[in-house]
């Protein structure tokens, strides 16, 4: 049975909730990189850690072993985490608007504990790397808005694909 909550629903919720925040994110940390007169994918650079060891935060150059692979890892992560926001908003009945944005930001509040709080250093983000903490957290936040706009949008959608046609 497909839940009545438009936000609730994997093939509505999942993917408008991961795009916007791989979206959001991706921009707040581009901007972040800029103002500290950096390349703006250096952030995502640093993310393919993971593989590379904390030396992948010092390559600036755009290519695909670094920044293609770390927006890659990146994007997975934006959809793991919106796929917890639609699990979380499953559990009400309706959604609303405060419900997306509790969803989104909690969601983001548990990203950034388990990605910096339980994770090795080396299954870290690598954000720390380029990024002071105010703007991991930053980007974070923009994170969980993205997931809260998705599924805002994914309820508008469900609402419209409801009502009746003329």
């Amino acid at each position: 049975m497909t839940p009545p909550n438009g936000m609730a629903r994997f093939n509505l919720g999942w993917p408008l909730a991961g795009a916007f925040a791989a979206l959001l994110s991706i921009l707040m940390l581009g901007a972040l990189c800029v103002a500290r007169g950096l390349p703006p994918w250096l952030a995502l650079n640093a993310t393919t850690r993971v593989l590379h060891g904390p030396a992948a935060a010092a390559v600036t150059a755009l290519d695909l072993t670094h920044t293609g692979l770390g927006a890659a890892i990146h994007l997975a992560s934006c959809f793991f985490w919106a796929a917890v926001a639609v699990l979380l908003v499953r559990m009400a009945p309706r959604g609303n608007l405060w419900l997306a944005l509790g969803a989104g930001l909690l969601t983001a509040l548990v990203a950034g504990l388990v990605d910096y709080g339980v994770m090795p250093t080396r299954l870290r983000p690598g954000w720390e790397l380029v990024l002071s903490p105010i703007g991991v957290a930053a980007a974070l936040a923009a994170m969980g808005t993205g997931i809260a706009l998705g599924l805002i949008a994914a309820q508008a959608i469900g609402r419209v694909s409801k009502s009746p046609t003329p």
